[in-house]
């Protein structure tokens, strides 16, 4: 057998025993993608997480915001409104009283052409009315003519000795005392009786030279 025959021969008996490979499909051929691993999914997570934290912090820093900025607008408004109660306080009193002060007005203009019975029934009508004025907004007097002396509403600014009344009992009154509603707006000023001396001629005391003179606690 020739050379050349022997290598035909030899070809085909390689090309019979070697096995055919498989044709790979489009799908096959492509690679799969790799696995993600456990601490890249926490990872993703906590990204996840971390936005949502920030997005909320962010609402509530710019709510914040807001509210800081209605308290301090609400605070000026109450400051402003303060100011003005204290200013204006005064302005329902002064609105009563100048009533008075009309008819004080109209009282001087008629008085050259008044006789004196005129005159003093004018004055009581306008005492009378700033009476009931300063009554309806909350003023009182304060009882002192023949009662026992109240440190708390009386002043006394003398004693007299007496044996017509009891001891500390209110006999003269120099100055009414007043109650606005239920606070002391004045003390009455007062002379207080004064058990009589047993042996000495009774006498009123003088203010002035009192020594003994009896003061209103505070």
């Amino acid at each position: 057998m020739s050379r050349r025959k022997r290598k035909e021969l030899s070809r085909a008996e390689v090309e019979v025993e070697a096995p055919e490979e498989p044709v790979a499909s489009p799908a096959e051929a492509a690679p799969s993608p790799a696995p993600v691993s456990e601490t890249q999914a926490d990872e993703r997570v906590e990204e996840s997480e971390l936005a949502r934290l920030q997005e909320e912090a962010g609402r509530m820093r710019e709510l914040a915001q807001r509210k800081q900025a209605e308290f301090e607008n609400f605070r000026k408004r109450m400051e402003r409104e303060r100011q003005d109660l204290a200013r204006y306080a005064g302005a329902d009193v002064v609105k009563e009283v100048l009533q008075v002060l009309d008819n004080l007005e109209r009282a001087r203009s008629y008085a050259a052409g008044s006789s004196e019975e005129q005159l003093k029934d004018g004055i009581e009508l306008i005492h009378r009315q700033l009476e009931e004025i300063l009554t309806r907004l909350g003023l009182t007097e304060v009882e002192s003519q023949g009662k026992p002396f109240d440190p708390h509403v009386h002043e006394a600014v003398s004693q007299q000795q007496t044996e017509e009344h009891p001891e500390g009992t209110v006999l003269e009154v120099f100055q009414k005392g007043y109650l606005f509603k239920d606070r002391l707006l004045r003390p009455a000023m007062v002379s207080v009786a004064r058990a009589a001396s047993s042996g000495g001629e009774e006498r009123d005391s003088d203010p002035e030279d009192e020594s003994e003179t009896v003061r209103r606690s505070d």
